[in-house]
């Protein structure tokens, strides 16, 4: 196990500052969120949640995890973990960005992405749950604009890590 991943673990594996300890998914609620969404999960988010759940990463010391993106033009940007979602709340998630009565003007993440994580605002690391592409982690600043319109599309979205493990292995704590 690397440093970075040693710090995540480390992290997970004590109960929140106010002494309550991860609260597991039930595999159950994992398999009834593949059904109802047509996807297939990697397997190393479900043992995840499985494991420690959805969980927020602040604290009083930790102010976040953070890992970086590679958008296509090269830049580089760092991005905020301070929650991975569980499965509910990623499935809201979602449909807040893909359904019109949320005032969309139309489907604001691509097909097959699901928000993975949250920062402060409307960065998300996201699920890539698309055939070709499975398991894929990748990171977007939501805009109010439907995704693919001019100045919102694959050149906003960046590559963080090749699958959910590596995508752990890349957080490392931002300290307050």
């Amino acid at each position: 196990m690397d440093v970075a991943n040693a710090a995540i673990y480390r992290f997970l594996e004590e109960p929140d500052e106010w002494g309550r300890p991860e609260e597991p998914i039930a595999a159950g609620e994992v398999e009834e969120f593949e059904h109802s969404e047509g996807v297939v999960l990697p397997d190393a988010l479900k043992r995840y949640w499985q494991r420690y759940g959805g969980r927020q990463f602040n604290s009083k010391s930790i102010f976040t995890f953070q890992t970086k993106a590679l958008f296509p033009n090269g830049k580089r940007k760092r991005v905020d973990v301070g929650v991975i979602a569980d499965p509910r709340t990623m499935r809201e998630a979602r449909q807040r960005y893909m359904d019109p009565l949320y005032n969309n003007s139309g489907p604001r993440l691509p097909a097959g992405l699901y928000p993975l994580t949250f920062d402060s605002g409307y960065g998300h690391c996201l699920l890539d749950l698309n055939t070709e592409s499975h398991g894929r982690i990748l990171h977007i600043t939501i805009k109010a604009k439907t995704f693919g319109d001019r100045g919102y599309g694959w050149d906003h979205v960046g590559h963080v890590a090749d699958d959910f493990e590596s995508f752990l292995a890349g957080l490392t704590p931002s300290r307050l």
